[in-house]
């Protein structure tokens, strides 16, 4: 993992970033929640989609192939009803650092 993300709570639980490359640059299409309620704040919004939605792929640690469909683990730091004080890391389930990290877990 990442250094200083040992102690984070990561939540493989099937949201996935649909992306498309527009000449140089990857772009986030949609983010799709999978409707969990680990993810929902105190209105049922989806915290990783406002995350990614507002931020893009700086949310985004690890390396990845891009694809069109990249399935991500997340991370919350803070409280998930105050967004201006909190942040969400994504990472893909794919990343070898975090699929060696999650197979001893």
């Amino acid at each position: 993992m990442p250094s200083g993300t040992d102690s984070l709570v990561w939540h493989d639980d099937g949201h996935e970033l649909w992306l498309e490359l527009n000449r140089h640059e990857l772009v986030v299409l949609s983010v799709r929640c999978p409707g969990s309620g680990e993810c929902s704040d105190r209105h049922g919004n989806c915290v990783v989609r406002w995350f990614v939605d507002r931020f893009g792929l700086e949310c985004h640690v690890g390396v990845c192939v891009p694809a069109e469909r990249i399935q991500v683990a997340w991370a919350l730091v803070g409280d998930m009803d105050d967004k201006d004080e909190s942040q969400v890391w994504v990472i893909s389930v794919d990343d070898d650092l975090y699929a060696a990290w999650r197979s001893t877990q």
